[in-house]
């Protein structure tokens, strides 16, 4: 009701319309929890905040989570290849 007092009478919500929609907010969740809970894993204060701030009042389509989460990657470790030493025998 108040959608349509907003755009007018005739405002329709097609199914290409709700489609988008739901992937927006998919998308926006899945970056913007993946990014809190790093946070969260990390003792991050300041970037929960301006995380959780960021993910109610504004909309940005998670592109402040994305940001984050390259600054705070961590670089993948190998595991270091454990070789088996080799004895000679003694004659």
């Amino acid at each position: 009701m108040a959608l349509e007092n907003l755009l007018g009478a005739t405002a329709e919500l097609d199914a290409g319309a709700l489609l988008l929609l739901i992937v927006v907010l998919v998308w926006k969740l899945t970056w913007y929890g993946t990014a809190i809970y790093k946070t969260l894993e990390k003792k991050q204060k300041s970037w929960f905040v301006v995380l959780f701030i960021a993910a109610f009042v504004l909309n940005d389509l998670g592109i402040l989570a994305i940001i984050y989460l390259i600054i705070n990657r961590q670089q993948r470790t190998t595991m270091p290849v454990i070789t088996k030493k080799t004895t000679k025998k003694r004659k």
